[in-house]
Protein backbone atom coordinates (compact mmCIF):
# COMPACT_ATOMS: atom_id res chain seq x y z
CA UNK A 1 0.00 0.00 0.00
CA UNK A 2 1.32 2.95 -0.98
CA UNK A 3 0.64 7.19 -0.61
CA UNK A 4 2.43 9.04 -3.52
CA UNK A 5 2.64 12.96 -3.68
CA UNK A 6 3.08 13.89 -7.86
CA UNK A 7 3.93 17.21 -7.79
CA UNK A 8 1.13 18.55 -6.09
CA UNK A 9 0.51 22.13 -5.25
CA UNK A 10 -2.46 23.61 -3.18
CA UNK A 11 -2.91 27.00 -2.31
CA UNK A 12 -5.72 28.28 0.36
CA UNK A 13 -6.90 31.61 -0.49
CA UNK A 14 -3.69 33.72 -1.39
CA UNK A 15 -1.06 31.58 -0.22
CA UNK A 16 0.79 28.48 -1.31
CA UNK A 17 0.54 26.12 1.14
CA UNK A 18 2.54 23.18 -1.14
CA UNK A 19 4.66 23.96 -3.87
CA UNK A 20 5.16 20.80 -6.11
CA UNK A 21 5.30 18.70 -3.83
CA UNK A 22 6.59 14.84 -4.31
CA UNK A 23 6.86 11.96 -2.14
CA UNK A 24 5.84 8.61 -1.60
CA UNK A 25 4.98 6.53 1.77
CA UNK A 26 4.33 3.00 2.10
CA UNK A 27 2.62 1.11 4.58
CA UNK A 28 5.87 0.30 6.66
CA UNK A 29 6.54 3.75 7.67
CA UNK A 30 5.86 5.21 10.48
CA UNK A 31 5.75 8.78 9.32
CA UNK A 32 6.18 12.39 11.70
CA UNK A 33 4.84 15.34 10.06
CA UNK A 34 6.32 18.53 11.54
CA UNK A 35 6.42 22.38 10.31
CA UNK A 36 5.58 25.66 11.87
CA UNK A 37 1.31 25.80 12.54
CA UNK A 38 -0.22 27.23 9.31
CA UNK A 39 2.38 25.42 6.98
CA UNK A 40 0.01 22.96 5.67
CA UNK A 41 0.46 19.96 8.21
CA UNK A 42 -3.33 18.92 8.21
CA UNK A 43 -3.89 20.27 4.70
CA UNK A 44 -1.53 17.65 3.49
CA UNK A 45 -3.40 14.66 5.82
CA UNK A 46 -6.95 16.12 4.08
CA UNK A 47 -5.64 15.64 0.79
CA UNK A 48 -4.29 11.88 1.39
CA UNK A 49 -8.51 11.79 2.58
CA UNK A 50 -9.54 13.03 -0.54
CA UNK A 51 -11.62 15.93 1.68
CA UNK A 52 -9.00 18.78 -0.61
CA UNK A 53 -8.31 18.75 -4.13
CA UNK A 54 -4.71 20.16 -5.14
CA UNK A 55 -4.60 22.84 -7.84
CA UNK A 56 -2.17 20.84 -9.13
CA UNK A 57 -0.64 17.77 -9.55
CA UNK A 58 -2.07 14.26 -8.24
CA UNK A 59 -2.17 12.48 -4.74
CA UNK A 60 -2.42 8.66 -5.98
CA UNK A 61 -3.06 5.87 -3.50
CA UNK A 62 -3.08 1.60 -3.86
CA UNK A 63 -6.70 0.28 -4.50
CA UNK A 64 -8.43 -0.75 -2.05
CA UNK A 65 -6.83 1.43 0.82
CA UNK A 66 -8.54 1.65 4.34
CA UNK A 67 -7.91 5.15 6.14
CA UNK A 68 -8.42 5.76 9.68
CA UNK A 69 -8.26 9.13 10.60
CA UNK A 70 -7.79 10.69 13.91
CA UNK A 71 -8.32 14.85 13.72
CA UNK A 72 -7.21 17.36 15.89
CA UNK A 73 -10.76 18.42 16.82
CA UNK A 74 -13.67 15.60 17.05
CA UNK A 75 -17.21 15.72 16.38
CA UNK A 76 -19.43 12.87 16.86
CA UNK A 77 -23.15 12.61 16.31
CA UNK A 78 -25.25 13.88 19.45
CA UNK A 79 -26.53 10.63 22.11
CA UNK A 80 -24.43 7.59 20.78
CA UNK A 81 -23.21 5.29 23.37
CA UNK A 82 -19.38 5.16 23.26
CA UNK A 83 -19.66 1.99 23.58
CA UNK A 84 -21.79 1.89 20.11
CA UNK A 85 -19.04 4.17 18.70
CA UNK A 86 -15.97 1.79 19.03
CA UNK A 87 -18.15 -1.11 17.74
CA UNK A 88 -19.02 1.08 14.61
CA UNK A 89 -15.84 0.21 13.28
CA UNK A 90 -16.31 -3.27 12.61
CA UNK A 91 -16.52 -4.86 9.52
CA UNK A 92 -17.31 -8.66 8.04
CA UNK A 93 -13.88 -9.14 7.38
CA UNK A 94 -12.18 -6.92 10.41
CA UNK A 95 -14.41 -7.71 13.31
CA UNK A 96 -14.39 -5.63 16.59
CA UNK A 97 -15.61 -7.91 19.57
CA UNK A 98 -17.68 -6.40 22.44
CA UNK A 99 -14.71 -7.57 24.65
CA UNK A 100 -11.84 -5.72 22.83
CA UNK A 101 -14.59 -2.44 22.39
CA UNK A 102 -14.68 -2.03 26.32
CA UNK A 103 -11.03 -3.05 27.25
CA UNK A 104 -9.62 -0.27 25.06
CA UNK A 105 -12.44 2.29 26.49
CA UNK A 106 -11.21 1.03 29.86
CA UNK A 107 -7.81 2.08 28.77
CA UNK A 108 -8.65 5.15 27.96
CA UNK A 109 -10.05 5.71 31.52
CA UNK A 110 -13.69 5.20 30.98
CA UNK A 111 -15.43 3.22 33.59
CA UNK A 112 -19.09 3.48 31.94
CA UNK A 113 -19.44 2.19 28.53
CA UNK A 114 -22.87 3.80 28.08
CA UNK A 115 -21.94 7.59 28.56
CA UNK A 116 -23.38 8.79 25.22
CA UNK A 117 -21.75 11.60 23.46
CA UNK A 118 -23.50 14.62 24.02
CA UNK A 119 -22.01 14.50 27.75
CA UNK A 120 -18.16 14.15 26.23
CA UNK A 121 -15.94 16.91 26.81
CA UNK A 122 -13.52 17.84 24.08
CA UNK A 123 -10.58 15.99 25.58
CA UNK A 124 -12.95 12.55 26.22
CA UNK A 125 -14.39 12.79 22.62
CA UNK A 126 -10.69 12.89 21.70
CA UNK A 127 -9.87 9.81 23.72
CA UNK A 128 -12.64 8.16 22.13
CA UNK A 129 -11.98 8.74 18.89
CA UNK A 130 -8.39 7.68 19.61
CA UNK A 131 -9.73 4.58 21.04
CA UNK A 132 -11.78 3.48 17.86
CA UNK A 133 -9.28 4.21 15.53
CA UNK A 134 -6.70 2.09 17.60
CA UNK A 135 -9.07 -1.22 16.97
CA UNK A 136 -10.52 -0.36 13.72
CA UNK A 137 -8.60 -1.79 10.83
CA UNK A 138 -6.84 -0.06 8.31
CA UNK A 139 -3.61 0.20 6.29
CA UNK A 140 -2.55 3.59 7.30
CA UNK A 141 -3.65 5.34 10.49
CA UNK A 142 -3.78 8.80 10.49
CA UNK A 143 -3.48 11.07 13.71
CA UNK A 144 -3.26 14.77 14.08
CA UNK A 145 -2.19 15.72 17.01
CA UNK A 146 -3.37 12.43 19.36
CA UNK A 147 -1.80 13.55 22.56
CA UNK A 148 -3.19 16.70 23.53
CA UNK A 149 -5.80 16.05 25.98
CA UNK A 150 -3.71 12.95 26.91
CA UNK A 151 -2.32 12.87 30.63
CA UNK A 152 1.34 11.19 31.18
CA UNK A 153 0.07 7.38 31.65
CA UNK A 154 -1.96 7.42 28.38
CA UNK A 155 0.90 9.08 26.39
CA UNK A 156 3.05 6.45 27.66
CA UNK A 157 0.51 3.98 26.58
CA UNK A 158 -0.08 5.05 23.26
CA UNK A 159 3.60 5.49 22.44
CA UNK A 160 3.77 1.15 23.36
CA UNK A 161 0.60 0.85 21.35
CA UNK A 162 2.72 2.59 17.97
CA UNK A 163 5.83 0.79 18.66
CA UNK A 164 4.10 -2.60 18.10
CA UNK A 165 2.22 -1.09 15.17
CA UNK A 166 3.11 -2.91 11.77
CA UNK A 167 1.10 -1.23 9.33
CA UNK A 168 1.22 2.79 8.00
CA UNK A 169 1.45 5.39 10.12
CA UNK A 170 1.64 8.96 9.87
CA UNK A 171 1.54 11.12 12.71
CA UNK A 172 1.31 14.70 12.83
CA UNK A 173 2.82 15.84 16.84
CA UNK A 174 4.84 18.30 19.27
CA UNK A 175 5.85 15.71 21.44
CA UNK A 176 9.52 15.32 20.83
CA UNK A 177 9.84 12.18 22.84
CA UNK A 178 7.20 10.67 20.89
CA UNK A 179 8.41 11.48 17.53
CA UNK A 180 11.95 10.35 18.32
CA UNK A 181 10.72 6.71 19.56
CA UNK A 182 7.95 6.00 17.20
CA UNK A 183 8.71 7.23 14.22
CA UNK A 184 11.23 6.22 10.88
CA UNK A 185 10.56 8.72 8.77
CA UNK A 186 10.10 12.30 8.89
CA UNK A 187 8.71 14.62 6.63
CA UNK A 188 9.41 18.36 6.66
CA UNK A 189 7.01 21.18 5.73
CA UNK A 190 9.17 24.79 5.05
CA UNK A 191 7.91 27.13 3.03
CA UNK A 192 5.73 25.29 0.43
CA UNK A 193 8.52 22.85 -0.10
CA UNK A 194 8.29 19.35 1.35
CA UNK A 195 11.57 17.37 2.92
CA UNK A 196 11.51 13.04 3.72
CA UNK A 197 13.98 12.23 5.56
CA UNK A 198 14.72 8.16 6.52
CA UNK A 199 15.17 9.14 10.53
CA UNK A 200 13.56 9.33 13.71
CA UNK A 201 13.78 12.84 15.21
CA UNK A 202 17.26 13.07 16.75
CA UNK A 203 18.68 12.27 13.18
CA UNK A 204 16.36 14.37 11.46
CA UNK A 205 17.52 17.44 13.11
CA UNK A 206 21.12 16.45 12.51
CA UNK A 207 20.24 15.91 8.11
CA UNK A 208 17.76 19.38 8.69
CA UNK A 209 20.98 21.08 9.88
CA UNK A 210 22.98 19.74 6.81
CA UNK A 211 20.30 20.68 4.98
CA UNK A 212 20.37 24.31 5.57
CA UNK A 213 23.81 24.68 5.92
CA UNK A 214 23.72 23.37 1.92
CA UNK A 215 21.11 26.27 1.36
CA UNK A 216 23.53 28.82 2.89
CA UNK A 217 26.58 27.94 0.88
CA UNK A 218 23.75 27.88 -2.68
CA UNK A 219 22.62 31.34 -1.44
CA UNK A 220 25.95 32.77 -1.32
CA UNK A 221 27.31 31.23 -4.53
CA UNK A 222 24.16 32.48 -6.21
CA UNK A 223 24.56 35.91 -5.25
CA UNK A 224 28.51 35.82 -6.01
CA UNK A 225 27.06 35.18 -9.60
CA UNK A 226 24.00 37.31 -9.43
CA UNK A 227 26.45 39.94 -8.48
CA UNK A 228 29.40 39.94 -11.48
CA UNK A 229 26.30 38.95 -13.66
CA UNK A 230 25.02 42.14 -13.04
CA UNK A 231 27.86 44.00 -13.06
CA UNK A 232 28.40 42.18 -16.73
CA UNK A 233 24.68 43.29 -17.61
CA UNK A 234 25.25 46.74 -16.63
CA UNK A 235 28.13 47.74 -18.92
CA UNK A 236 25.54 48.86 -21.51
CA UNK A 237 24.35 47.89 -25.13
CA UNK A 238 27.44 46.82 -26.22
CA UNK A 239 27.95 43.86 -24.38
CA UNK A 240 24.12 43.19 -25.49
CA UNK A 241 24.72 41.28 -28.99
CA UNK A 242 22.64 38.87 -29.85
CA UNK A 243 25.32 35.99 -28.72
CA UNK A 244 25.27 37.03 -25.64
CA UNK A 245 21.46 36.69 -25.49
CA UNK A 246 21.68 33.48 -23.44
CA UNK A 247 23.57 35.30 -20.86
CA UNK A 248 20.96 37.48 -20.13
CA UNK A 249 18.23 35.26 -20.34
CA UNK A 250 20.32 33.05 -17.65
CA UNK A 251 20.58 36.57 -15.76
CA UNK A 252 16.74 36.75 -15.42
CA UNK A 253 16.62 33.31 -14.39
CA UNK A 254 18.93 33.53 -11.36
CA UNK A 255 17.08 36.56 -10.42
CA UNK A 256 13.99 34.88 -10.18
CA UNK A 257 15.16 32.34 -7.38
CA UNK A 258 14.42 33.56 -3.87
CA UNK A 259 15.56 31.87 -0.66
CA UNK A 260 13.69 32.35 2.45
CA UNK A 261 15.67 34.38 5.08
CA UNK A 262 15.70 33.23 8.71
CA UNK A 263 16.39 35.19 10.97
CA UNK A 264 17.46 34.15 14.50
CA UNK A 265 15.08 36.22 16.94
CA UNK A 266 15.21 35.49 20.76
CA UNK A 267 12.53 37.45 22.72
CA UNK A 268 13.54 38.00 26.66
CA UNK A 269 11.36 39.16 29.36
CA UNK A 270 12.56 42.51 30.79
CA UNK A 271 13.28 42.85 34.42
CA UNK A 272 10.35 43.81 36.33
CA UNK A 273 9.77 44.74 40.54
CA UNK A 274 9.04 41.72 41.89
CA UNK A 275 8.59 42.01 45.95
CA UNK A 276 9.97 39.54 47.82
CA UNK A 277 6.99 37.91 49.44
CA UNK A 278 5.65 36.56 46.01
CA UNK A 279 2.52 33.61 46.48
CA UNK A 280 2.26 30.79 50.10
CA UNK A 281 -0.03 28.86 50.85
CA UNK A 282 -0.41 27.45 54.77
CA UNK A 283 -2.12 24.75 55.46
CA UNK A 284 -4.05 24.64 52.39
CA UNK A 285 -7.23 22.42 51.50
CA UNK A 286 -9.45 22.39 48.46
CA UNK A 287 -12.32 19.84 47.34
CA UNK A 288 -14.40 20.23 44.19
CA UNK A 289 -16.95 17.60 44.17
CA UNK A 290 -13.81 15.23 45.51
CA UNK A 291 -10.94 16.01 47.99
CA UNK A 292 -8.49 17.72 45.78
CA UNK A 293 -5.60 18.61 48.70
CA UNK A 294 -5.54 19.22 51.94
CA UNK A 295 -2.56 20.41 54.03
CA UNK A 296 -0.82 21.88 51.68
CA UNK A 297 1.92 24.00 51.93
CA UNK A 298 4.04 25.82 49.82
CA UNK A 299 6.08 29.01 48.69
CA UNK A 300 6.75 30.33 45.38
CA UNK A 301 10.02 31.14 45.43
CA UNK A 302 11.16 33.73 42.56
CA UNK A 303 14.04 31.12 40.63
CA UNK A 304 10.87 28.66 40.52
CA UNK A 305 10.13 26.80 37.41
CA UNK A 306 7.30 24.18 38.22
CA UNK A 307 6.20 21.17 36.07
CA UNK A 308 2.39 20.87 37.85
CA UNK A 309 1.51 17.24 36.91
CA UNK A 310 -0.97 14.92 37.49
CA UNK A 311 -3.93 12.78 36.07
CA UNK A 312 -6.66 14.84 34.27
CA UNK A 313 -9.31 15.86 36.89
CA UNK A 314 -6.88 15.78 39.89
CA UNK A 315 -7.25 19.39 40.26
CA UNK A 316 -4.23 21.11 38.42
CA UNK A 317 -6.33 24.04 36.69
CA UNK A 318 -7.99 24.37 39.96
CA UNK A 319 -5.17 25.25 41.60
CA UNK A 320 -3.68 27.37 38.78
CA UNK A 321 -7.27 29.54 39.57
CA UNK A 322 -6.90 29.35 43.38
CA UNK A 323 -3.02 30.96 42.63
CA UNK A 324 -4.85 33.98 40.89
CA UNK A 325 -7.59 34.37 42.96
CA UNK A 326 -10.47 33.43 40.86
CA UNK A 327 -11.32 30.05 43.31
CA UNK A 328 -10.37 30.12 46.92
CA UNK A 329 -9.45 27.38 49.38
CA UNK A 330 -12.02 25.74 51.56
CA UNK A 331 -9.26 25.91 54.38
CA UNK A 332 -6.00 27.34 55.41
CA UNK A 333 -4.87 30.47 54.12
CA UNK A 334 -3.38 31.94 50.93
CA UNK A 335 -1.08 35.32 51.22
CA UNK A 336 -0.09 37.10 47.75
CA UNK A 337 2.38 39.90 47.19
CA UNK A 338 1.61 43.34 46.10
CA UNK A 339 3.92 43.50 43.03
CA UNK A 340 2.05 40.38 41.22
CA UNK A 341 1.45 41.06 37.48
CA UNK A 342 0.72 37.48 36.23
CA UNK A 343 0.55 36.37 32.77
CA UNK A 344 -2.12 33.39 32.49
CA UNK A 345 -2.28 31.55 29.55
CA UNK A 346 -5.93 29.18 30.17
CA UNK A 347 -6.09 25.82 28.47
CA UNK A 348 -8.91 26.73 26.28
CA UNK A 349 -8.68 29.45 23.06
CA UNK A 350 -9.86 32.83 23.94
CA UNK A 351 -12.80 33.91 22.52
CA UNK A 352 -11.61 36.07 20.04
CA UNK A 353 -13.37 38.15 16.79
CA UNK A 354 -13.21 36.44 13.92
CA UNK A 355 -13.12 39.04 11.23
CA UNK A 356 -10.08 41.10 12.74
CA UNK A 357 -7.14 40.86 11.46
CA UNK A 358 -3.77 39.67 13.48
CA UNK A 359 -2.48 42.33 13.47
CA UNK A 360 -5.26 44.52 14.73
CA UNK A 361 -5.59 41.99 17.83
CA UNK A 362 -1.88 42.32 18.85
CA UNK A 363 -1.81 46.14 18.45
CA UNK A 364 -5.49 46.70 20.40
CA UNK A 365 -3.32 45.38 23.46
CA UNK A 366 -0.06 47.04 22.65
CA UNK A 367 1.31 48.91 19.83
CA UNK A 368 5.18 48.81 21.07
CA UNK A 369 6.52 45.88 23.23
CA UNK A 370 8.97 46.71 25.95
CA UNK A 371 12.42 44.35 25.28
CA UNK A 372 15.58 44.30 26.79
CA UNK A 373 16.96 45.33 23.69
CA UNK A 374 14.36 48.18 23.77
CA UNK A 375 11.24 48.70 22.33
CA UNK A 376 10.25 47.20 18.85
CA UNK A 377 6.46 46.81 17.05
CA UNK A 378 3.37 44.91 17.30
CA UNK A 379 4.22 44.00 13.58
CA UNK A 380 7.72 42.90 14.36
CA UNK A 381 7.37 40.94 17.25
CA UNK A 382 4.41 39.03 15.46
CA UNK A 383 7.40 38.34 12.71
CA UNK A 384 9.67 36.60 15.44
CA UNK A 385 7.03 34.75 16.76
CA UNK A 386 6.64 33.22 12.82
CA UNK A 387 3.96 35.39 11.52
CA UNK A 388 5.11 36.50 8.20
CA UNK A 389 4.07 39.99 6.93
CA UNK A 390 1.19 38.75 4.96
CA UNK A 391 -0.19 36.47 7.84
CA UNK A 392 -0.19 39.82 9.87
CA UNK A 393 -3.15 40.76 7.47
CA UNK A 394 -5.05 37.63 7.24
CA UNK A 395 -8.59 37.45 9.45
CA UNK A 396 -8.55 35.33 12.47
CA UNK A 397 -10.64 32.94 10.85
CA UNK A 398 -8.22 32.34 8.19
CA UNK A 399 -5.54 30.72 10.49
CA UNK A 400 -5.21 27.52 11.63
CA UNK A 401 -6.43 26.18 15.19
CA UNK A 402 -2.21 26.32 16.13
CA UNK A 403 -1.57 29.85 15.54
CA UNK A 404 -4.49 30.91 17.24
CA UNK A 405 -3.30 29.44 20.18
CA UNK A 406 0.40 30.60 19.26
CA UNK A 407 -1.58 34.32 19.16
CA UNK A 408 -3.00 33.89 22.26
CA UNK A 409 -0.09 33.13 23.76
CA UNK A 410 1.58 35.93 22.44
CA UNK A 411 -1.00 38.26 23.71
CA UNK A 412 0.10 37.20 27.44
CA UNK A 413 3.97 37.56 27.07
CA UNK A 414 3.46 41.11 25.70
CA UNK A 415 1.93 42.64 29.05
CA UNK A 416 5.87 41.61 30.09
CA UNK A 417 4.05 39.85 33.06
CA UNK A 418 6.29 39.30 35.92
CA UNK A 419 4.69 35.97 37.02
CA UNK A 420 4.17 33.15 34.59
CA UNK A 421 0.73 31.09 34.55
CA UNK A 422 0.62 28.49 31.85
CA UNK A 423 -1.93 25.78 31.73
CA UNK A 424 -0.78 22.94 28.98
CA UNK A 425 1.06 25.40 26.10
CA UNK A 426 2.21 22.89 24.35
CA UNK A 427 -1.28 21.49 23.22
CA UNK A 428 -1.58 22.87 19.26
CA UNK A 429 1.65 24.52 18.89
CA UNK A 430 4.61 23.43 16.95
CA UNK A 431 7.97 22.20 17.58
CA UNK A 432 9.43 25.98 16.57
CA UNK A 433 6.88 27.57 18.31
CA UNK A 434 7.42 25.29 22.02
CA UNK A 435 11.66 26.16 21.63
CA UNK A 436 10.87 29.72 21.10
CA UNK A 437 8.61 29.31 24.28
CA UNK A 438 11.67 27.00 25.98
CA UNK A 439 14.11 29.86 25.03
CA UNK A 440 11.61 32.48 26.88
CA UNK A 441 10.98 30.29 29.94
CA UNK A 442 14.80 29.65 30.80
CA UNK A 443 15.40 33.35 30.57
CA UNK A 444 12.66 34.80 32.15
CA UNK A 445 13.02 37.21 35.43
CA UNK A 446 10.40 35.00 37.27
CA UNK A 447 9.23 32.36 38.44
CA UNK A 448 7.45 29.82 36.08
CA UNK A 449 4.34 27.20 36.98
CA UNK A 450 3.28 25.33 33.92
CA UNK A 451 1.23 22.15 33.46
CA UNK A 452 1.40 19.89 30.65
CA UNK A 453 2.30 16.70 30.38
CA UNK A 454 4.71 17.34 27.38
CA UNK A 455 7.76 14.83 29.01
CA UNK A 456 10.76 16.63 26.66
CA UNK A 457 9.18 20.03 27.26
CA UNK A 458 8.98 19.44 30.94
CA UNK A 459 12.61 18.07 31.54
CA UNK A 460 13.85 20.87 29.21
CA UNK A 461 12.78 23.56 31.10
CA UNK A 462 11.71 22.85 35.16
CA UNK A 463 13.68 22.35 38.09
CA UNK A 464 10.97 21.33 40.62
CA UNK A 465 7.69 19.82 40.31
CA UNK A 466 4.03 19.34 41.78
CA UNK A 467 2.33 16.09 41.72
CA UNK A 468 -1.12 15.89 41.99
CA UNK A 469 -1.87 11.96 43.00
CA UNK A 470 -4.33 10.47 45.35
CA UNK A 471 -5.72 13.90 46.69
CA UNK A 472 -2.22 15.04 47.38
CA UNK A 473 0.14 17.54 46.34
CA UNK A 474 3.82 16.29 46.88
CA UNK A 475 6.77 17.95 45.65
CA UNK A 476 10.12 16.71 43.93
CA UNK A 477 13.20 17.54 42.65
CA UNK A 478 13.75 14.70 39.95
CA UNK A 479 13.45 15.51 36.45
CA UNK A 480 10.10 14.82 34.80
CA UNK A 481 10.95 11.29 32.81
CA UNK A 482 12.89 10.30 35.89
CA UNK A 483 10.05 10.52 38.00
CA UNK A 484 7.95 8.59 35.69
CA UNK A 485 10.20 5.80 35.35
CA UNK A 486 10.81 5.79 38.98
CA UNK A 487 7.54 6.03 40.22
CA UNK A 488 4.83 6.17 37.31
CA UNK A 489 2.08 8.28 36.73
CA UNK A 490 -0.68 6.17 38.41
CA UNK A 491 0.74 4.40 41.18
CA UNK A 492 -1.31 4.07 43.97
CA UNK A 493 1.32 5.23 47.04
CA UNK A 494 3.53 8.07 46.22
CA UNK A 495 7.28 6.68 47.65
CA UNK A 496 9.36 9.13 49.28
CA UNK A 497 12.23 10.49 47.43
CA UNK A 498 14.54 10.16 50.31
CA UNK A 499 13.48 6.50 51.16
CA UNK A 500 13.95 5.36 47.26
CA UNK A 501 16.95 3.07 46.59
CA UNK A 502 17.92 2.50 42.77
CA UNK A 503 17.89 -1.20 42.42
CA UNK A 504 21.08 -2.82 43.04
CA UNK A 505 20.57 -5.75 40.70
CA UNK A 506 21.88 -3.92 37.03
CA UNK A 507 20.37 -5.56 33.81
CA UNK A 508 22.16 -8.59 33.13
CA UNK A 509 25.15 -7.96 29.64
CA UNK A 510 23.27 -10.87 27.89
CA UNK A 511 20.26 -9.15 27.94
CA UNK A 512 21.97 -5.73 26.93
CA UNK A 513 23.83 -7.17 24.26
CA UNK A 514 20.46 -9.28 23.04
CA UNK A 515 18.86 -5.73 22.89
CA UNK A 516 21.82 -3.62 21.10
CA UNK A 517 21.90 -6.91 18.48
CA UNK A 518 17.80 -6.44 17.85
CA UNK A 519 18.20 -2.78 17.36
CA UNK A 520 21.06 -3.55 14.78
CA UNK A 521 18.93 -6.10 13.02
CA UNK A 522 15.34 -5.19 12.73
CA UNK A 523 16.02 -2.15 10.63
CA UNK A 524 17.60 -4.38 7.97
CA UNK A 525 15.03 -6.48 8.03
CA UNK A 526 12.98 -3.58 6.83
CA UNK A 527 15.05 -2.30 4.61
CA UNK A 528 15.29 -6.25 3.07
CA UNK A 529 10.97 -6.16 2.89
CA UNK A 530 10.98 -2.71 1.37
CA UNK A 531 13.60 -4.36 -1.48
CA UNK A 532 11.63 -7.24 -1.66
CA UNK A 533 8.31 -5.23 -2.10
CA UNK A 534 9.87 -3.18 -4.89
CA UNK A 535 10.80 -5.61 -6.71
CA UNK A 536 7.29 -7.56 -6.78
CA UNK A 537 5.90 -4.42 -7.76
CA UNK A 538 7.71 -4.36 -10.66
CA UNK A 539 7.41 -8.35 -11.60
CA UNK A 540 4.02 -8.77 -13.59
CA UNK A 541 4.73 -11.81 -16.01
CA UNK A 542 7.23 -14.05 -14.63
CA UNK A 543 5.28 -16.10 -12.24
CA UNK A 544 8.25 -18.61 -10.83
CA UNK A 545 9.44 -15.30 -9.83
CA UNK A 546 6.33 -13.72 -7.95
CA UNK A 547 5.99 -16.96 -6.12
CA UNK A 548 9.58 -16.89 -4.76
CA UNK A 549 9.64 -13.05 -3.53
CA UNK A 550 6.08 -13.79 -2.36
CA UNK A 551 7.72 -16.63 -0.23
CA UNK A 552 10.82 -14.16 0.50
CA UNK A 553 8.52 -11.67 1.70
CA UNK A 554 6.55 -13.99 3.69
CA UNK A 555 9.49 -15.33 5.40
CA UNK A 556 10.78 -12.09 5.97
CA UNK A 557 7.89 -10.49 7.45
CA UNK A 558 7.46 -13.45 10.24
CA UNK A 559 10.87 -13.09 11.19
CA UNK A 560 10.69 -9.43 11.69
CA UNK A 561 7.23 -9.84 13.74
CA UNK A 562 9.49 -12.55 16.02
CA UNK A 563 12.25 -10.50 16.25
CA UNK A 564 9.60 -6.95 17.36
CA UNK A 565 7.97 -9.46 20.14
CA UNK A 566 11.04 -10.15 21.43
CA UNK A 567 12.65 -6.90 21.33
CA UNK A 568 9.19 -5.39 23.39
CA UNK A 569 9.82 -8.52 25.72
CA UNK A 570 13.15 -7.80 26.42
CA UNK A 571 12.59 -3.87 26.94
CA UNK A 572 9.73 -4.55 29.45
CA UNK A 573 12.63 -6.90 30.85
CA UNK A 574 14.63 -4.02 31.06
CA UNK A 575 11.98 -1.60 32.76
CA UNK A 576 11.32 -4.00 35.60
CA UNK A 577 15.43 -3.62 36.26
CA UNK A 578 14.50 0.45 36.48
Amino acid sequence: MVITFDNVSFKYIEKNVLDRASFSITDTDRVGIVGINGTGKTTILKLILGEEIPNSGEVIKSGGMIVNYLPQDVIFDEDISILDIILSGSTKEHKIEEFEAKSILSKFGFLSFDITTNTLSGGEKKRVALAKCLVTYSDFLILDEPTNHLDSSLIIYLEKVLMKWKRGLIIVTHDRYFLERICNKMLELDYGKTYLYDANYEKFLELKEERLLREESSKRKLENILRREREWISRGAEARSTKQKGRIKRFEELSKIEFQKRDEFEFRSIDTRLGKKLIEIKNGSKSFDKLLFKDFNFILNRSDIIGVTGKNGSGKSTFFKILMGLESLDSGEIVRGTTLNIGYLPQELSKIDRDIRVIDYIENIKKEIKTVDGFISASAFLESFLFDKDEQFSKIKMISGGEKRRLQLISVLIKNPNILILDEPTNDLDIYTLELLENYILNFKGPVLVVSHDRYFLDKICNKLLIFKNNKITESNMIYSEYLETYGIDDDIIKKESSYEKPKNKLPVSIRNEIRKLEEEMPKLEEDIKNIKEKLSYETIDYKKIMEYTDELNNLERFLDDKTNRYLELLEIKDEYK
